[in-house]
């Protein structure tokens, strides 16, 4: 089978990983497939920002979590996010899932493409992390929290620019145990000929 498509038919969402960080060849060559991703009017005006570091790693954790239990009852962000709410209230929360690799993807706020273009950087990475015998998961909580203050100071310090959001993140690491089989796939294809 081509390598493309059967990456692409392979890869699955990975939550469990093994503590090693992946190489920097690793990662390098992930971060490069991504800024090689379609986007609008090959303008590039993402940024992404790959974090291995334990400590900023805790950090951003950290940084979520305080951002979710500040927000507002009531709120729209406090409805949408009531599950991460709940699971914020146990101090040892973890919601990068261990990953010892983790990317952030930003984009212009004001860009009519910045989700689309952040989506498809995040699933060209996706797929060349499964290339490569890594496993990763799409991580969106931070797309709705980037303008809290936790999360909005921690962006400072890691020098994503005031005028980007985080539209996704992703988690970077070797699985900790063998990829499931695909589900089946449901009938959304249909074909007119």
């Amino acid at each position: 089978m081509n390598p493309v498509i059967d990456a692409i038919l392979s890869r699955r969402s990975v939550r469990a990983y093994r503590p090693e960080p992946i190489t920097a060849q690793e990662l390098d060559t992930i971060l490069l497939a991504g800024s090689y991703a379609p986007n609008a009017n090959g303008l590039q005006n993402w940024k992404f920002t790959a974090i291995q570091k334990p400590e900023t790693l805790q950090k951003v954790n950290a940084a979520m979590r305080e951002a979710l239990l500040g927000l507002p009852a009531g709120s729209d962000l406090h409805t949408k996010f009531t599950a991460l709410i709940e699971k914020a209230s146990d101090p040892t929360a973890e919601f990068l899932y261990c990953a010892p690799t983790y990317i952030l993807v930003s984009h212009l706020k004001d860009a009519g493409s910045a989700l689309a273009d952040s989506a498809l950087a995040i699933g060209t990475m996706m797929l060349a992390a499964h290339s490569l015998g890594i496993g990763s998961c799409w991580l969106n909580q931070l797309r709705g929290l980037t303008n809290e203050p936790a999360v909005r100071r921690l962006l400072t310090e890691l020098e994503v620019p005031e005028n980007h959001n985080v539209y996704g993140s992703l988690g970077l690491g070797y699985p900790a145990e063998a990829l499931p089989a695909a589900a089946p796939r449901k009938d959304v294809i249909y074909v007119i000929r």
